[in-house]
C-alpha cells in the first residue's frame, strides 16, 4: 500500500455510504413505470433478482481489487500494458463523465417540470459543478462525508410513503408469476440500471483502511438499496393500478403529492429540494474517480483534471433540451453501465485470474 495514501484513507464502515449513495438517485423517482410496463405486479421479483446479481458483481469487484495492482488504473496497465491500459482507463473516465451528465440533466429536468419552468440549465449546472469541485478538491474524505449525509439526512422521506398505505390495495400482487419468466428477466435488466455505480469502488479501493473489512459494509449498503427499492415498489404498486403505473412518469413524486400537513400542502416540493443532497454524491464520486484517472493516465494534477472535466460537463449538459433527448441519453449511459458491470467486470476477473495463474 502506498504510504502517501494513509492520511487520506476512510474507515471500512464508510464504504457502506459510498456504495449505497451511488445507487439511489434520480431513478428512484420514476423507475416504477419502466418495470411495470414489462412485468406488471411481478416486478418486485425483478427488483430482488437484480439485487442478487449485483451482489455477485460486487464480489467480483473485490476479487479484482485484491488480485490486481491497487486501483483499476494500475490493474489495466498490469494486464494490457501502459498504452492499451491507459486507453481503457480513459474509456472509464469518459463513462463516469457521461454518467454525471445524465444524472445532472435528469435532475434539472425534474426541477424545470415540477418547480421552475424557466430554470436556466447552464447556470444551474455551473453552480452545481462549483459545489462539486469544492467537495472533490477536499479529497475522498470530503466526498465520503457528503455520501454519509446523503443517506442520513433525506431518510425521513421514505416514511412519507406510508401516507399511501390507507389508500392501497395489495390483492393484485396475487397470484404470483402472472407474467412469464422471460418478462421478469427483461424487467430485471431494466431494474439493473438502478444498481450501477458501485464500480467506482475499483478506484477508491486503495483509500480504504483494511479494505477486506469493508466487504461486509459494501454488501450491507447494497442490501439497503434493495430494501428501499422493494419498499417503494410495494407501496407504489399497491397505491396505483397497473394501467396508471404505465402512464405516470414520476410515480414517486406523485405519491408525495398526497402528503399534506396543516402547515404544508405541497410536500413534493420539499422532497425534490431534499433530493439535491441525494444527487450530490452521485456527481462527486464519479468526478473524483474520473479526475484520478486523468492524474494517473495523463500525468496531470487531479485538480487540473477535475477542472477540465467539469468544463466538458458544463458545455455538454445544456445541449440536451427535449425530453426525448434526455431519455435517450440516460438509456444509452445505462446500457454502457450494464455492459461494464455484468460483462466487462466478469471478463476482467477471468483475464486477471488467467494472467495470475500463468505468471505463477
Amino acid at each position: 500500500m502506498d504510504s502517501t495514501l494513509k492520511g487520506k484513507q476512510v474507515a471500512p464502515y464508510l464504504v457502506f455510504f459510498l456504495v449505497h449513495s451511488m445507487q439511489v438517485g434520480v431513478g428512484v423517482l420514476g423507475f416504477q413505470r419502466q418495470i411495470s410496463n414489462i412485468a406488471g405486479y411481478d416486478s418486485w421479483i425483478a427488483v430482488l433478482i437484480a439485487c442478487i446479481l449485483s451482489h455477485v458483481v460486487l464480489f467480483l469487484i473485490y476479487k479484482i481489487a485484491e488480485m490486481g495492482k491497487g486501483d483499476l488504473n494500475e490493474t489495466h496497465s498490469y494486464l494490457f500494458g501502459k498504452v492499451v491500459g491507459g486507453l481503457f482507463n480513459l474509456i472509464f473516465a469518459s463513462y463516469f463523465i457521461a454518467l454525471i451528465i445524465s444524472i445532472m440533466r435528469s435532475y434539472i429536468e425534474i426541477l424545470q417540470i415540477w418547480l421552475f419552468p424557466d430554470l436556466n440549465v447552464f447556470w444551474f449546472a455551473f453552480i452545481f459543478l462549483l459545489l462539486a469541485i469544492y467537495i472533490v478538491n477536499g479529497g475522498l474524505r470530503s466526498v465520503t462525508g457528503i455520501a454519509f449525509f446523503s443517506v442520513v439526512v433525506p431518510f425521513y422521506l421514505f416514511f412519507m410513503f406510508l401516507f399511501a398505505v390507507p389508500y392501497s390495495d395489495y390483492s393484485d400482487f396475487l397470484p404470483l408469476f402472472h407474467h412469464s419468466f422471460k418478462d421478469i428477466l427483461r424487467a430485471t435488466w431494466k431494474m439493473s440500471f438502478l444498481y450501477i455505480g458501485y464500480e467506482t469502488l475499483l478506484y477508491y479501493y486503495p483509500f480504504i483502511q483494511n479494505p477486506k473489512k469493508s466487504k461486509l459494509w459494501a454488501h450491507l449498503g447494497l442490501i439497503l438499496t434493495c430494501i428501499i427499492y422493494l419498499y417503494i415498489t410495494f407501496i407504489s404498486f399497491g397505491y396505483y393500478s397497473e394501467p396508471q403505473l404505465q402512464h405516470i412518469i414520476w410515480a414517486t413524486l406523485s405519491i408525495w403529492k398526497i402528503v399534506k400537513f396543516s402547515f404544508m400542502w405541497r410536500f413534493e416540493y420539499i422532497g425534490i429540494a431534499t433530493w439535491f443532497i441525494v444527487i450530490l454524491p452521485i456527481i462527486c464520486i464519479p468526478l473524483w474517480c474520473a479526475s484520478r484517472i486523468m492524474k494517473k493516465t495523463l500525468n496531470i494534477t487531479q485538480r487540473s483534471g477535475m477542472i477540465w472535466l467539469s468544463t466538458v460537463i458544463l458545455v455538454i449538459v445544456p445541449l440536451f433540451q427535449t425530453r426525448l433527448q434526455i431519455v435517450s441519453l440516460v438509456n444509452h449511459i445505462n446500457q454502457v453501465g450494464l455492459i461494464i458491470n455484468f460483462f466487462y467486470i466478469p471478463l476482467l476477473f477471468l483475464i486477471l485470474l488467467i494472467v495470475k495463474k500463468v505468471k505463477k
